[in-house]
């Protein structure tokens, strides 16, 4: 039994690297197709807390809650201290993020190869929508979590031709 309703529950998963020149055009996308799914009647969005898209929507999502009440963001972190090989800068937004979600999962104590495609099937297995930002590049973390989504029938938004 999972904390949070399957049925009205997203996830996230993009690239790593977002062009810096898209950011704030797929900031604005991301805003307008959570409050779609809000709705939509969703209410739950888990964010992986990768660099890149996954930090984007997190912000997007955190954004929008004084103005839809109900909705939840549940951080799903792979391993403690996920951020500490990171730059300052992306290490700050990282913690600033994680201290106002509403929910944090870690899934494991440390890094072990692997560890963050489970992540990524934590959020998929618990997930109806996907919002993604993805390139069709046939290999990487956000292809296996597409492809996943797909094969689990999830309703699948991708932003990446948005923007």
């Amino acid at each position: 039994m999972t904390k949070y309703d399957k049925a009205v529950s997203v996830c996230f998963s993009g690239h790593r690297s977002v062009p810096f020149a898209k950011r704030r055009e797929l900031k604005q996308c991301l805003k307008s197709e959570i409050a779609k799914a809000y709705a939509d009647g969703y209410r739950y969005f888990y964010c992986g807390m990768a660099m890149g898209f996954d930090l984007l929507a997190a912000e997007a999502a955190l954004s929008l809650q004084s103005e839809l009440k109900d909705l939840l963001v549940i951080a799903v972190v792979p391993f403690r201290c996920q951020s500490d090989r990171w730059s300052k800068e992306e290490q700050a937004k990282y913690d600033a993020i994680l201290r106002i979600v509403d929910d944090v999962v870690v899934l494991s104590e440390q890094y072990y190869n692997g560890c963050l495609l489970r992540r990524n099937d934590y959020m998929v297995n618990r997930s109806s929508r996907l919002i993604a930002y993805f390139d069709g590049n046939p290999k990487g973390g956000t292809f296996y979590t597409v492809r996943e989504a797909k094969r689990q029938g999830l309703d699948i938004v991708n932003l990446h031709n948005s923007v």
